[in-house]
This record gives C-alpha cells, sequence and structure tokens, in this order.
C-alpha cells in the first residue's frame, strides 16, 4: 500500500519544476527522443513497489514510458521495450540492472537517475 507523503516545500516544487524541465532523464542520457509526456516518479524506500515514498526531495523525471510503462499511442509493450529499455513500473529488475549498464558507477535503478539528474541540474 502506497503512503501519501508530505506536500512539497516551495523549495522542493521549484526542484520539481527543474527537473521537469529536463524530460525523462533516461531518454535524455541514452539520446532518444521521448516517446511521451514528463511525469514525476517519486522514489520509494529500498526502490521497490508499493514501499514508503522516500520523501519529495526524492523524485525523477521520467516519461510514462520509463515511469509508468504507458506505451507511445500505437504501439505495444514488447516494441516500447525495445526501442526505448525496459519501463520501471513493469520490467522493475530489468531497469535496475539495465540502469547500472546504463550508469557504471552510479547506483542502480531509480536511485542512480536522480543522481544523474542532481548532475545536469547542477550543470544547467
Amino acid at each position: 500500500m502506497r503512503r501519501a507523503i508530505k506536500s512539497a516545500t516551495k523549495a522542493e516544487t521549484a526542484y520539481h519544476d527543474r527537473a521537469l524541465g529536463l524530460g525523462c532523464v533516461v531518454c535524455l542520457r541514452m539520446g532518444w527522443k521521448q516517446p511521451n509526456r514528463t511525469t514525476l516518479h517519486h522514489r520509494n524506500i529500498g526502490d521497490l513497489h508499493g514501499q514508503k515514498q522516500i520523501g519529495q526531495h526524492a523524485v525523477v523525471a521520467m516519461c510514462d514510458w520509463h515511469h509508468q510503462g504507458i506505451p507511445k499511442v500505437g504501439m505495444q509493450e514488447a516494441d516500447m521495450r525495445e526501442l526505448w529499455g525496459p519501463s520501471f513500473q513493469l520490467h522493475a529488475r530489468d531497469f535496475r540492472v539495465w540502469t547500472d549498464d546504463q550508469l557504471p558507477g552510479y547506483t542502480r535503478g531509480t536511485e542512480g537517475w536522480q543522481k544523474y539528474q542532481d548532475e545536469l541540474l547542477e550543470e544547467a
């Protein structure tokens, strides 16, 4: 069961807006044209679905595919995975391993993507 977290502060909302402004950090890193809209993934304890969310400071901007497994209109899941890699929602274990390959030296899974995202935001 997902537990609600406190509302974002002004500083956290500004961070969210800056992250969303990057677009999907997974697609950005891979040099892919993002297949659909950007949403915020609130990271969970242990990077596991259904666990308590860490907080408003622990978010990653991801497209609907990488975040929730929502395919681009007219495409099937298998085609999406082949073209855009695994979805965190649909293929969590594979996504973590794949992240390790795509971001060597970073932490696996969404923590690694947030670290990469934060580096991009610092450069901006």
